[in-house]
């Protein structure tokens, strides 16, 4: 009898093992990309679920920063996007008029310190990932990453 609770035991745990690893939900458009080596996702406080994917996506969007590619840029903002200078806060509606700001939102300062940001480097709390010193804030929103922040000051 004491045999038979041990076995029943042994199969609950490995059945909610099971169960809780699939609620772990996939990232949209990163092809559920998991990171190799080290396991723990130094992410995790800031609402992102899986930090090889959160890696590439930023690497990427360093390259559409690089290349100036504005339209790239442009789908990876949560909008309404907080565009904070000189000590006041505006909004950024949508794409289109993020495209029309794009040169004042996406300064050389901004631009600088995010290109020359280690995405492992990034400052993580729960309200983001830190890109510099406070120039862009990333972070996950319903299953996407986004920029849903920038800091021109």
């Amino acid at each position: 009898m004491k045999r038979m609770r041990w076995v029943l035991l042994a199969m609950g745990i490995a059945l909610m093992a099971h169960a809780t690893t699939s609620l772990v939900p996939q990232v949209s458009g990163y092809g559920g990309y998991v990171r190799e080596g080290n396991t723990s996702n130094r992410y995790e406080v800031a609402g992102i679920t899986n930090a090889g994917a959160f890696e590439s996506f930023y690497g990427k969007l360093q390259e559409a920063v690089k290349k100036n590619d504005k339209t790239e840029v442009a789908k990876h903002i949560r909008y309404p996007l907080r565009v904070n200078k000189y000590g006041k806060s505006h909004f950024i509606r949508d794409e289109q008029q993020f495209l029309e700001e794009y040169d004042r939102i996406m300064t050389g300062k901004v631009k600088e310190a995010f290109l020359q940001q280690k995405v492992t480097d990034t400052f993580v709390n729960d309200q983001g990932v830190m890109v510099g010193n406070g120039e862009m804030w990333l972070g996950q929103f319903s299953n996407r990453f986004v920029v849903f922040a920038v800091n021109v000051e």
